[in-house]
């Protein structure tokens, strides 16, 4: 393993502002089996893989499935709209391609590490033309276990052939962070402007209002 520090972004609310196209596809979609989301109730499972996130409405408000209307039509069906919205509204987080640029020009491993399929992350790196800057991108639906579980930063940091321990994870969710920490990385809490502290991410190595507040000093100052 390599003693490079490397960088470990996760892509929903970080990268892009994707998280309240997420919640407007799942209030939408959700609909077709009479659940009314709320923006609350939508926030409650960020950072979760979609199937995570079908099987707890349904396990909360358990729909009869037919045809077009299974656990798994649900979905591919959140899944197409929010890919549609990406295309039509997606925009970078403040900060994200100086910050890329940045890092890349000093030769950090990067990774996008994220909840997402790949079908996702590929409708987002080619919306927002980031691809170029990461070493590997790896998702979610490649681990037994979505966020919080580890899994997902230890697999992106044995991609990128890095040490856990010499890996900084950029999140937004709580999730995200929990994930983070319990593969014994530092962790980088951005998180919602309404959250960000209040104290939510107190467990977080350090917490930032967005990526503009970072710069290589002041991710290699975690690692003193």
């Amino acid at each position: 393993m390599s003693n490079n520090l490397a960088i470990l972004f996760d892509m929903d609310g970080v990268l892009i502002d994707s998280e309240p196209l997420w919640r407007k596809a799942e209030i939408e979609i959700f609909k077709q089996v009479s659940i009314t989301l709320t923006d609350e109730d939508c926030e409650s499972t960020a950072g979760l893989r979609i199937d995570e996130v079908v099987e707890h409405w349904y396990r909360m408000h358990p729909w009869k499935e037919e045809p077009g209307l299974t656990r798994k039509d649900i979905e591919e069906q959140i899944v197409n709209e929010l890919i549609s919205l990406v295309g039509k509204y997606g925009e970078p987080m403040p900060g994200v391609r100086e910050l890329l640029t940045i890092l890349k020009n000093e030769n950090l491993p990067m990774a996008i590490a994220s909840s997402s399929s790949y079908k996702i992350i590929q409708a987002v790196t080619d919306k927002l033309n980031i691809a170029q800057y990461f070493n590997i991108i790896h998702s979610a639906e490649e681990e037994r276990y979505g966020k919080p579980h580890p899994g997902i930063f230890i697999s992106a940091a044995h991609k990128l052939g890095v040490d856990t321990a010499r890996c900084i994870v950029i999140e937004d969710s709580y999730n995200g962070v929990l994930a983070g920490l319990s593969a014994r990385m530092k962790v980088v809490a951005i998180p919602d402007v309404k959250h960000y502290n209040t104290g939510k991410f107190n467990l977080a190595s350090m917490e930032a209002g967005s990526l503009i507040d970072l710069n290589l000093s002041t991710l290699l100052a975690l690692m003193q």
